[in-house]
Order: structure tokens, then sequence, then C-alpha cells
């Protein structure tokens, strides 16, 4: 394989595979309903509750299209509520709902297990130059 296919595919399987440890690992804690599709969202709101839907996508950087469903389904899985945008009848807010905010904690405890698990054997050294490589791998391709 061409190295040029091989870092994409790599980083792409890398993902993959970090992903499904940590929803395992959250499974395996008592949320089976949480997904790792929900962090960027719930990070978002975590540092700044009550956002519009457009604003929320642009800090998880997620699509639009993609944040209809998602807050669909995290507003069944309880974790956030829609509300009324206090100046603009036609928009509305996304808010935390009380277990939302509870899950801080206890998903940080959980993802920073996994991580150390994920990133055993590997020096510190090494991981600041994977996130520099991937920071620089993001800002080239924008």
């Amino acid at each position: 394989m061409k190295m040029e296919y091989q870092v994409g595919f790599l980083l792409s399987r890398a993902t993959w595979a970090m992903n499904n440890a940590v929803n395992r690992m959250v499974r395996e804690n008592g949320h089976a309903d949480l997904s790792v599709a929900y962090f960027a969202v719930l990070q978002a709101l975590w540092e700044n509750d009550r956002m519009n839907i457009t604003d929320l996508g642009e800090k998880a950087q997620l699509e639009k299209s993609t944040m209809t469903s998602l807050i669909d389904r995290m507003e069944t899985a309880g974790l956030v509520r829609r509300e009324d945008h206090p100046t603009d009848r036609r928009a509305y807010q996304i808010c935390l709902t009380p277990r939302g905010k509870e899950l801080e904690k206890k998903l940080d405890e959980v993802v920073s297990r996994v991580y150390k698990h994920l990133t055993r054997g590997i020096s510190e050294e090494d991981l600041q130059k994977a996130i520099k490589v991937c920071k620089r791998l993001i800002q080239n391709a924008e």
C-alpha cells in the first residue's frame, strides 16, 4: 500500500478502534444508551450550556444535518432538551438536562481510564508528536 493511503487508513482505523474502546467502557460502566458520538456535543455544552444548534454544531465541529438527528437521540437519552430561544420565536436552544450535567465527571473518569489503557507503552514525547502531526494534517486539509 502506498504511503499516501496508509496514513489516512491508519488514522481512520485508530479512530475506529479508540471509539469502540470508549463505547465499550462506557457501556461497561452502566451507560449503554451513550455513545462517543455524543461527546463533542456534551463537551461543548459543559463549557457553555444553552446554545443554538448552529453555534453548537460549530463548537462540536459537526454538520447541521448531523446535529438534528444527534440532538434527537440525545434528547431521547435524557441528556439534552430543546427550549425556546428567549429572543427569537423561530429558534430554540439546546440545554443540558440534570443527567447531562451529572455525566461530566463520570464520563471524564471513564475516558481518562480508556486513554491511559490505549496509550500504554507510548512515551509522552511520542504522544505529543502524534498530536502535533494530527493537528497539522487537519490544518492542511482546511
